[in-house]
Formats: C-alpha cells, structure tokens, sequence
C-alpha cells in the first residue's frame, strides 16, 4: 500500500499474519470460538490502525457466533453483521468490505470456499476503478488510486486465500 498510502496497512497485517502463527502453533484448533477468542487478545496488542480494530471487532464477533451458529458460514454472516455496526463501509467505498462482503455473501449461498474466493477477487479488481469514499485513500488524488486495488481489500484476498489452502 505504499502506492496509495504509507505502507501502515502492509505493515499490520503482516504483523497480525505473524502474530497468528506464533498464536496457532500447538494450539488445539478444534476449540475454535474460544481459540479466536484467545487470539484476539493478542492481535489487540499487536495490530494497530484502523484495518487492525476492524478485524478485532470481527474476530471478536465471530469467536462468539462460533459458538452459537449451526456452521461457519453463518457465524462469518453474523460477524459481518456486527461489523457494520461498528462502520460505515460498505459494498463500493473502496475498502476491504469490498472483499469481505462478497467472500460471506458467496461462500453463504454456495457453500464452495474457491467460489467465495473468486467474488472477493472480482471485489477486490472492481476496487481499481472506484472512488475510495472510506479510509486512508480518501486524502489522494483519483487519479494516485486509479488502476491500483485498494490495499485493505487485496491484503484480505491474500490472508482468504492463504487460508483455503490450509
């Protein structure tokens, strides 16, 4: 993201991608709801920025929905819903919700993780051509972001694929 930004959203989610594998190593996964509820405690402290309390608050969302809902998805559906609580960005401000709400919405309504993939991708292309209305961005000239994703969206793509082929 130093392209259109300062490099700080590059910089907290490779902090929050160490901080996850250190977290992880040895833990018993099968635990989930209480594992991300652990982890979050850690990447509190760790991540920092705007990008890092968004994905406390989801995290910390989906730690309970975990708990509660009859599968994943669903719990990733409630989280978001809590998210947005919490902000104004939605589908086209050129965020990672440009990422995020497509991966949900697609991986809900087919059940097939490589094609909420491919939707969070196509959000993340699309975000080449929008008109940044939400975060950093904001303070940039069009034509410094035109042709070039939104580094909050395309830092999700990588951590949701990196995650689908774990």
């Amino acid at each position: 993201d130093t392209i259109v930004g300062d490099g700080d959203c590059g910089y907290t989610l490779r902090d929050g991608a160490k901080q996850v594998l250190a977290f992880i190593e040895g833990k018993d996964l099968t635990r989930l709801p209480e594992t991300v509820a652990d982890l979050v405690h850690d990447l509190e402290v760790n991540m920092g920025g705007t990008s890092g309390a968004l994905y406390c608050i989801f995290l910390t969302a989906l730690a309970a929905s975990l708990a509660s809902e009859v599968s994943v998805p669903k719990a990733l559906q409630a989280a978001l819903e809590q998210l947005c609580k919490y902000t104004r960005a939605r589908l086209g401000d050129r965020t990672m919700m440009d990422a995020l709400i497509p991966f949900i919405d697609t991986l809900n309504s087919t059940g097939d993780a490589e094609q909420a993939i491919a939707k969070a991708s196509e959000g993340v292309d699309g975000t080449k051509k929008m008109e940044a209305k939400l975060g950093r961005s904001t303070y940039l000239d069009e034509s410094a972001t035109n042709g070039v994703p939104d580094p909050g969206a395309y830092g999700l793509l990588i951590l949701l694929q990196g995650m689908a082929r774990a």
